[in-house]
């Protein structure tokens, strides 16, 4: 069996035993969906903990013998006994009827991230594949999977269907959906260069004549929406967008959502109107015709682009497979906060028969005297750090080199028991005020971590005699419920398309605790202070609800001199922007930091967890990524700050920011900077 994360939930345990009847129904649905399909090869998930909730198919729950036909969506949705853990989807179609998944473009999807909610997919099956009763197998798992799902056995679950692809179509193969009757002649004089929905741009360059983008990209719009599209052409243009509404697989005419002129390389611009559109997704059609009218069914010169795209009501939940979700509903967010005015650091110390500990007592205590300190500082003399060591090291009984091998799972597993039987029966309670601290010698290569479910930080000796205390004040940020402090890439723009897996820059800002910065004790944004419910941080940091020009003083010097930021909503009232003015960290003294909340809101929703702050790049690839280099992500952030003179305009429209003047002593609390904001 494959061991990853499986001592890890044992542990969880008393969590899972109030759905024994769930887990009872889900292996009676696991056995009917075996009887229903030959098995290509052996396969058996543990899905005591997580499972298959349901999958559907364009709509309607999926089936043995299913009908698949060119790019089908499905609705994936995980289903849990207690824990919502966050979980990995692969799909394989057996495509040459072989009785494996392992040959080349059997595995048709596969996720990049993990989550906990439902994914919708569209499978990148076309119009001239057809194959006739074959299986098809979805696989929900937490452990890494190779290209084929043989013999996978960690935590999941799987269903394995008979389907059957485009078999009953039109002859010539392929289905009619969406067919063009003519393919225009584009090329690269005559082409769409781009289309930009809101502030986030598709660039799709020459696809000589047609590109279907719907399996790669989805688009978030909503009625009025402003729509720019950019051509390359010497021409004049006509332009038409659709959106097939009604899924009928034909684009009809009260489903013409914009259409526009112009003369040769001139941007045509404008607003959608999405009043006969319903809510949802659809496949969206962009037709630029160099030689007449745009029709959806085709033309002779131009180009024509087909996207996916989620239509929304206007009001930020564009899901549409998915009720309304109330923020105060979710177990993660700025709602969720630390809501203690204090912490207590229990440290318990383990050693092995062949490896005792070189942390002396007095070298955790100087440790965590700088913790003391910090966080005194950055809460203003608000929040209170206490700590308590165990009186006597914890033996192990075993040597250390029984534990090189064994999964880090097992070792939380294993202290965890050690603690509850060392009194701690609140070790599992994750809403009181105590972080445990488990110090023990080096074990095979793992490194320190921390979790908030329990509140536990696990860290190893390494003979290192430098002071880690700015790296377990980092831990102790995650054990109460801190994410990250990410950096969001635009590349060549602040925001970019929205496009998380190529956007998020990990550990992006690069001055903060939580972010780059913590071995040196970086000062945590705004945002992140906000967590700490006794920090009152928002009476320092106002929401600006009228235009004019505000004062905001240095955040990271233990004092407070007056307001200390300010918040501004975007244009779509889903994201707040936390303005910050640092002169500390290495940050530009010129200018001031934003940190968004609420862009990718949901980028980890690990039940129990913050909200993810993302600073942005006011001045974006001046120092472009090196694909090749993990180490160089940070740099563009380090002359990130919106400076005196610039100006930001909210990606939505809402408002207008420019740093206008500083003074004050730099260094210190008095420190300032004005900033005038113009309300839209």
């Amino acid at each position: 069996m494959n061991n990853n994360n499986k001592s890890n939930r044992a542990a969880n345990k008393l969590m899972r035993v109030t759905t024994k009847t769930h887990i009872a129904s889900t292996a009676l649905l696991a056995c009917f969906w075996a009887s229903h399909a030959n098995a290509l090869c052996d396969i058996s998930p543990d899905n005591r903990y997580e499972f298959i909730e349901s999958i559907s198919l364009d709509g309607s729950e999926l089936t043995d013998n299913a009908e698949l036909s060119s790019y089908p969506t499905l609705i994936l949705q995980p289903g849990y006994s207690s824990y919502r853990y966050r979980e990995y989807w692969s799909i394989w179609i057996d495509l040459n009827k072989d009785g494996d998944f392992s040959d080349s473009g059997e595995l048709l999807y596969q996720s990049q991230t993990a989550s906990n909610e439902s994914v919708t997919v569209q499978l990148p099956i076309t119009e001239q594949m057809t194959v006739d009763q074959t299986q098809m197998r979805v696989l929900l798992h937490s452990d890494a999977v190779a290209s084929d799902s043989c013999n996978y056995d960690g935590y999941g679950d799987e269903q394995t269907v008979t389907v059957s692809i485009n078999s009953h179509t039109a002859p010539g193969g392929g289905d009619s959906n969406y067919q063009l009757e003519i393919t225009p002649r584009g090329g690269s004089n005559e082409h769409i260069a781009s289309i930009t929905l809101g502030q986030e741009q598709r660039v799709s360059g020459d696809n000589s004549g047609y590109a279907d983008f719907t399996s790669s990209t989805v688009l978030n719009i909503a009625d009025g929406d402003q729509i720019a599209l950019q051509p390359v052409t010497s021409w004049s243009t006509d332009w038409a967008v659709w959106i097939d509404s009604d899924a009928s697989g034909s684009f009809d005419v009260d489903e013409l959502v914009f259409s526009g002129q112009g003369r040769r390389d001139a941007t045509v611009q404008g607003s959608l109107d999405l009043s006969t559109i319903a809510t949802g997704r659809a496949r969206m059609r962009v037709a630029m015709n160099g030689d007449g009218t745009a029709l959806a069914s085709g033309f002779r010169y131009g180009e024509i682009e087909d996207y996916s795209v989620n239509v929304g009501d206007g009001s930020g939940n564009d899901d549409s497979n998915e009720p309304p979700v109330d923020p105060g509903d979710k177990l993660y967010g700025s709602h969720v906060q630390w809501l203690h005015d204090s912490v207590k650091v229990k440290v318990f110390r383990f050693e092995f028969t062949d490896a005792k500990l070189s942390w002396t007592v007095n070298r955790i205590e100087s440790e965590m005297q700088e913790i003391i300190d910090y966080f005194d500082e950055q809460s203003y003399g608000r929040f209170a750090v206490n700590y308590d060591i165990y009186d006597s090291e914890v033996q192990v009984g075993e040597s250390v080199s029984q534990w090189d091998n064994r999964d880090p799972n097992d070792w939380k597993a294993y202290f965890a028991d050690k603690l509850v039987a060392l009194g701690e029966t609140e070790y599992w309670n994750i809403d009181d005020d105590t972080i445990y601290l488990i110090l023990a010698p080096q074990i095979s290569d793992w490194g320190i971590k921390a979790g908030v479910n329990p509140g536990a930080i696990r860290m190893y000796d390494t003979g290192d005699t430098r002071s880690q205390a700015g790296g377990l004040a980092h831990e102790m940020g995650h054990a109460m419920g801190l994410h990250h402090a990410q950096g969001l890439d635009g590349h060549a723009s602040v925001f970019g398309t929205g496009d998380y897996d190529s956007e998020m820059i990990g550990y992006g800002n690069a001055f903060s605790l939580m972010g780059n910065n913590a071995w040196d004790f970086g000062g945590l944004n705004l945002y992140y202070k906000n967590f700490f419910k006794s920090w009152n941080i928002t009476d320092e940091v106002p929401q600006v609800i009228e235009s004019g020009t505000y004062r905001i003083y240095a955040l990271d010097h233990g004092q407070i001199n007056g307001d200390i930021g300010i918040r501004l909503k975007s244009g779509n009232d889903q994201v707040t922007y936390w303005v910050e003015y640092r002169t500390k960290d290495g940050a530009d003294t010129n200018g001031v930091q934003i940190n968004t909340e609420g862009y990718f809101a949901d980028e980890d929703a690990r039940s129990y967890y913050y909200g993810t702050s993302f600073l942005l790049d006011m001045t974006p690839n001046t120092f472009p990524d090196d694909l090749n280099d993990d180490y160089d992500d940070f740099d563009d952030f380090m002359d990130g700050a919106l400076v005196i003179g610039k100006s930001y305009t909210d990606k939505w429209g809402a408002f207008t920011i420019t740093p206008v003047n500083k003074g004050g002593v730099v260094g210190t609390a008095s420190a300032w900077i004005d900033l005038e904001v113009e309300l839209h």
